[in-house]
């Protein structure tokens, strides 16, 4: 289940948990680390805002051991399918990618518009309004937010699907705190698991998280569902890349680190979709928590979870 190899920074996981007492069901699709045990919450079935919650994590093992929900915090306006969420901590706010819009849009900390965006290229605004941007993060030692969308952009070829056997090619795009866009990248997903028709499918990267010495963890997930429903699975394959050690415009290799894979039976409904992903606290051995955070499709029909999962990495800082 589990791969620990450096160039794999990642060093252990724990057990995917839920809370349902002190997290209400929800379509959280993103996660960013406010600083001690506060965390923002992206939701793409939300108003546009963000949720806070209060995650504890053990500061020896990196296990989770209580999340709760703090509220939304929101000015009301409608939902732009928010899908990645990224702390800015030089101005104290957030930027949140929204998939039906495919921008990225800053928010202070009452969940309000600032009128700031990062400067898309028009490449990515000519995807569609849900297989565009699904991944942001930012890093404060790099100085570095990065997006891609989900699955390949019309510009750059065809989009894999659950009978086609196609690799989607995707876009990582920079940007500089000017939140100019920087340099890109492309990144090619790892072949569809699946082979036949499937009611619902969805193939593609879930998200990103920055490191501090340059490199990116980039998580795939491939997500099936037959028409009756049970017997759906989602693979999650976490992948890390350096872009710093490649050219622009280049194809980056990349090594997996762990990967995950999750069934809905009449016997197991351990299904995870995860979606959002962050860099946490480091702890007291120096390396770093990375969460995780499922979406349930708000408890769909009280058989899905909202699962949390904590990665131990070692940064190289």
């Amino acid at each position: 289940m589990a791969l620990a190899t450096f160039g794999s920074p990642v060093l252990s996981y724990s057990q995917a948990l839920t809370f349902p007492k002190t997290v209400p069901p929800g379509d959280y699709s993103g996660i960013a680390w406010l600083g001690g045990s506060r965390f923002a919450v992206a939701c793409d079935k939300s108003k546009a805002g963000f949720f806070v919650f209060d995650i504890r994590i053990d500061s020896v093992s990196g296990r989770i051991f209580s999340v709760s929900n703090e509220g939304f915090k929101s000015c009301g306006l409608p939902c732009r399918d928010q899908e990645g969420i990224a702390w800015f901590p030089p101005d104290s706010t957030v930027f949140i990618c929204g998939e039906k819009d495919n921008e990225v849009l800053e928010y202070d900390a009452g969940g309000c518009p600032t009128g700031r965006r990062l400067q898309m290229p028009g490449v990515f605004k000519s995807s569609s309004s849900n297989l565009g941007i699904e991944s942001l993060t930012y890093n404060a030692c790099t100085q570095r937010f990065w997006i891609t969308s989900e699955s390949t952009l019309p510009d750059d070829g065809e989009r894999a699907s659950s009978t086609n056997g196609t690799s989607n090619l995707l876009r990582l795009q920079s940007f500089e705190t000017s939140l100019s866009p920087a340099e890109y990248y492309y990144y090619k997903m790892d072949k569809p698991k699946a082979t036949r028709a499937a009611a619902i499918y969805a193939m593609g990267v879930s998200e990103m998280c920055a490191l501090d010495d340059g490199r990116l963890l980039v998580l795939e997930r491939e997500f099936f569902v037959p028409r009756r429903k049970i017997g759906a699975w989602v693979e999650c394959k976490l992948f890390v890349v350096n872009p710093e050690a490649a050219q622009p415009e280049t194809v980056l290799p990349k090594s997996l680190l762990w990967q995950n894979h999750t069934r809905l039976n009449l016997t197991n409904r351990s299904l995870a979709n995860y979606e959002g992903m962050c860099l946490g606290p480091r702890l007291k051995n120096g390396k770093r928590v990375v969460v995780l955070v499922s979406d349930s499709q708000h408890g769909y029909k009280k058989m899905l979870k909202d699962w949390f999962l904590t990665l131990t990495v070692a940064d190289g800082q």
